[in-house]
């Protein structure tokens, strides 16, 4: 009988060894039961991407709730595959949001389409930029401005510019404001999984780390040229160049089913005159045949980088990065010229 209590014993420690060896489904088994309480997901794709780097190695899928391709989302919205993602996923579900209004739209909806979602704001703590930098919108709307129709021509015109309610939600394409999301990640992540918890502050320490070191690159190789004046697409660069010493940039923005009329072109093309605007910055995100009209017309240098507002489906870990020092290259040599 002991001699059967003893090889019994030995045969279950030699299975237990083959089970914790063994690769794949047994591994996923594992972190299933240990996940299976909450569920993880985005509302946009820097966000997503972050939380990815942030639960590397936990086992645990973050799910986004818009395409990759969708970019900022300011007037995406969501489809009945996208709210599936949302009612399929477990809950509690912790839904990390953008903030500063760039996503709230894409809550709301996703809060409407069932219960045991935990929202959180990972903008909570950045010093936000007004987005009020409309210059077509002077405060001085004298009578010379007003048309034949007592309406300002401005105003009229306006519509060119991109207006998001009054703050500027673009904080990931700075790597400074990008190190606070990912705090905020890691902290509200810890907090649910005890577990992984420890994993979760190490991979953010990691990440803080590099974050601020390209933040550093950034600002010791651009701000040399802060006292030129530059243009982008859209205002998803402000909190960028703002970290290197520039004056808030022009912004163009118009729609791309809505082409501009030559009345508003010619407006931009002078207002852009005036402010010896030197480089325009593009986005792969939106088309860029009106800055290169503008550029051809004032002679600034139009160059395309990437705020990593959308992507592959299967970003490679240390994508943001990878793109954020392209960007640099492309920058550096811009302004240089």
């Amino acid at each position: 009988m002991k001699f059967f209590t003893i090889s019994f014993l030995l045969a279950l420690i030699a299975l237990c060894a083959v089970l914790y060896f063994l690769p794949g489904k047994i591994t996923s088994a594992v972190h299933t039961t240990t996940q299976e309480g909450y569920g993880v997901a985005a509302t946009t794709y820097p966000i997503w991407v972050l939380t990815r780097e942030v639960a590397d190695g936990t086992g645990i899928e973050v799910e986004l709730l818009t395409p990759p391709d969708a970019g900022c989302p300011h007037d995406y919205v969501l489809t009945p595959n996208d709210l599936m993602k949302v009612s399929a996923a477990r809950k509690p579900l912790l839904l990390f949001k953008n903030g500063a209004g760039l996503d709230e739209h894409i809550c709301k909806a996703a809060l409407s389409a069932g219960n045991g979602i935990v929202v959180i704001d990972t903008g909570a703590g950045i010093e936000v930029i007004g987005d009020d930098h409309d210059h077509d919108a002077e405060e001085d709307h004298d009578e010379e401005h007003e048309g034949e129709n007592g309406h300002d021509e401005h105003e009229a015109e306006g519509h060119h510019h991109h207006h998001h309610g009054g703050e500027n939600g673009h904080f990931f394409a700075s790597p400074y404001e990008a190190r606070k999301i990912v705090s905020t990640i890691a902290d509200e992540l810890a907090k649910t999984d005890i577990l992984h918890a420890n994993k979760f502050r190490e991979n953010a320490a990691k990440l803080d780390k590099r974050l601020q070191m390209l933040g550093d690159s950034f600002k010791a190789q651009l701000e040399p040229y802060a006292d030129k004046h530059v243009a982008a697409q859209h205002n998803v660069f402000d909190y960028l160049l703002r970290d290197c010493g520039f004056e808030t940039p022009l912004a163009i923005f118009a729609d791309p089913e809505t082409p501009p009329s030559p009345a508003e072109i010619t407006a931009m093309t002078k207002e852009f005159k005036e402010h010896g605007v030197k480089v325009i910055f593009t986005e792969p995100q939106y088309p860029d045949e009106l800055a290169k009209l503008i550029g051809k017309e004032t002679g600034a240098t139009v160059v395309k980088i990437d705020p990593v507002a959308s992507g592959p489906a299967d970003p490679p870990a240390g994508y943001y990065f990878d793109v954020m020092n392209s960007n640099l290259e492309i920058m550096k040599k811009a302004l240089a010229e």
